[in-house]
């Protein structure tokens, strides 16, 4: 019996030792403050990158106006995320934080919207290291695991790139929502519960893939507290959330375009076509190298990933530091929040890094479920200094490819250098090469694009654009319709069309082209000063005012439709209002020669009036 006992006193000296030490205070704030300044610090040099003109020119410097302008805040609930009504991607939250940023924008300086990406990232980790410690995951291995993710090199364009703005403000409400429902459970306070709410809402407004938020509460609440019984107070939350969803859905509707036409699939064609992104993105998260900007399938990293989802199957049955349950729903976390980004297959991007920020979080916890806790409570700092090892590396990787955003060429030039099949990445370089008048080098990088995707119709209209810009009028004519075949809804393309055959002469088809622009792109400013421009051209300076006025109303500093509206009321008799248009004008450009001719002739044709 004495020996017994003995064992006994043993046993229990030895649970007394693997007893977690609570803790401290202060220990946890100073883990916030690790966990934020690291992240924000590794990525201040992209303060003063400029924008890479993928996407982020078209949603910010191709709508200054209407961001600079806080009483379109109600606006940005219904349009898209282009500003355009015209693409499925629903963003209000994103185009409201944009409206913040445009408001410390000076010229082309737009180191507010880097700054803004930056300090999410920041709040991101606070709530990310608080939401590991919620899965009862060590202090140190939640700080330590928290850093490897916020500074893993596969996420540098969800900080780096401006557009990523709507993973950000997702994962940041997403893992918030998550922590009040974790605190509604523990305490039962309906204030958790409202806070919960408010924040899956808001993720709801930042982007579509929050739908499936409610469902992972739903898992992590048969998988993780003791007690799962049903109660009258979990009827609350369940009629909020669906009148969020009955409100973002109705707006939703409102707000985005019929994009039925576009190159894009959707729904389960499109699922079946991105399936090869599961395995991809493990292997990018495991694998951390060789990211590209604009990224391609690769059958390498398709296998290494395949590989690795075997490997977690074995550790999802023989690993026994955790549940099987619990287990299950950390790779829950991950598909669930995959399945909305598999939803949409571009029909040039095979998928873009920046959507998996969220998902992987569930592959975070999933590996930081498998290591031991007693690795972490007996004090051996061993497995720290190894995890440090791999923080250093890692973040010396994402500090060296974050400078791939830092300006347009160097972005395309790296998208190109790691997918040489990139036609995207062709075309779009070929812009910026046109903008610098590299002309051949533009000519050239069309081309490229075009060979790898000969129905490309984006290559086809911008090539004829240059051949419009350096005379060749045949060959522009040629190649807008060329776009046009590929592409029957491509506004852009009748419109540009309609301008090369206005300057060939062809004026009523040019008014034809312009026409059909305005009818695919309601709120097409170009479109319509084109209509205005023809009508101008055939005499008909009646009609020719109604277009450019409307041109005037969506695009309120439109300087050609002001010229254009000058010459049609000069010509109509309007001598006061065509002094209007042209002082308007000069406003805008004070050296406008065109403006300044105008101004006097229509100021002398006064002067005879009043003699």
């Amino acid at each position: 019996m004495k020996k017994n006992d003995k064992k006994y006193q043993n046993n229990k000296s030895t649970i007394k030792k693997a007893t977690i030490i609570p803790e401290k205070k202060n220990d946890s704030v100073l883990s916030l403050i690790i966990v934020f300044c690291l992240p924000v610090f590794l990525y201040l040099q992209t303060i003063g990158f400029r924008l890479t003109h993928f996407d982020d020119g078209l949603i910010i410097i191709n709508n200054t106006g209407f961001l600079k302008n806080f009483g379109n805040a109600y606006k940005a609930f219904l349009t898209d995320a282009f500003l355009v009504n015209l693409s499925p991607f629903y963003r209000p939250m994103q185009t409201l934080s944009y409206m913040v940023d445009m408001h410390f924008m000076s010229g082309n300086n737009i180191w507010m919207f880097h700054l803004s990406n930056v300090l999410l990232l920041g709040s991101i980790a606070c709530s990310l290291f608080l939401l590991l410690r919620k899965f009862s995951i060590q202090p140190k291995l939640a700080l330590l695991g928290t850093l490897i993710y916020c500074m893993h090199p596969l996420f540098v364009s969800s900080v780096a790139w401006i557009p990523a703005r709507g993973d950000l403000l997702l994962t940041l409400f997403a893992i918030l929502s998550f922590l009040f429902f974790i605190e509604f459970l523990q305490k039962k306070k309906y204030i958790y519960l409202f806070l919960n709410w408010i924040a899956f809402t808001i993720a709801l407004f930042c982007k579509e893939t929050a739908v499936f938020i409610p469902f992972i509460l739903i898992i992590y609440f048969f998988t993780f507290p003791k007690e799962k019984r049903f109660e009258n107070i979990y009827i609350l939350p369940v009629l909020l959330y669906a009148v969020s969803g009955i409100v973002w859905l109705c707006l939703r509707s409102m707000s985005i375009g019929d994009y039925s036409n576009s190159s894009g699939v959707y729904g389960l064609a499109a699922i079946k076509l991105n399936l090869q992104t599961i395995p991809e993105s493990l292997a990018n998260f495991f694998l951390p190298f060789d990211f590209a900007p604009i990224p391609g399938f690769s059958i390498l990293k398709t296998a290494a990933g395949l590989v690795i989802i075997i490997l977690i199957g074995i550790l999802l049955i023989k690993n026994e530091e955790r549940s099987k349950k619990e287990k299950i729903f950390c790779l829950s976390w991950f598909l669930l929040f995959m399945f909305p980004t598999m939803l949409f297959k571009g029909g040039l991007i095979d998928y873009l890094c920046h959507r998996f920020f969220l998902p992987l979080i569930g592959i975070l916890l999933f590996s930081l479920f498998l290591i031991p806790k007693k690795w972490f409570e007996n004090g051996d700092i061993k497995r720290s200094w190894l995890m440090i090892v791999v923080i250093v590396l890692l973040s010396s990787f994402t500090f060296i490819k974050s400078r791939a955003y830092s300006d347009p060429m160097t972005f395309y030039d790296s998208a190109i250098s790691y997918n040489s099949n990139s036609a995207l990445a062709y075309n779009n370089r070929g812009h910026i090469k046109f903008n610098k008048k590299d002309y051949d080098g533009a000519v050239e990088d069309y081309n490229k694009a075009i060979a790898i995707s000969p129905t490309f119709s984006e290559a086809f209209n911008n090539r004829g654009v240059l051949k419009l810009n350096t005379g060749d009028k045949a060959g522009a004519l040629s190649d807008f319709n060329a776009a046009i075949s590929t592409n029957t809804r491509y506004a852009e393309a009748y419109s540009n069309r309609g301008l090369s055959n206005l300057d060939m002469g062809n004026i009523q088809e040019a008014i034809r082209d312009y026409k059909t622009a305005t009818a695919i792109r309601p709120n097409y400013a170009e479109a319509y000063n084109g209509v205005g421009m023809g009508m101008n051209a055939t005499g008909n300076y009646k009609e020719a005012i109604i277009n450019l006025n409307k041109a005037i109303e969506i695009k309120p500093e439109y300087l050609n439709a002001y010229g254009n509206r000058a010459i049609a009321k000069y010509r109509s008799k309007d001598l006061s209002g065509a002094i209007k248009d042209c002082e308007k004008v000069l406003e805008l450009n004070p050296d406008d020669k065109t403006a300044i001719k105008l101004k006097a002739e229509v100021q002398l044709e006064l002067q005879k009036a009043n003699h």
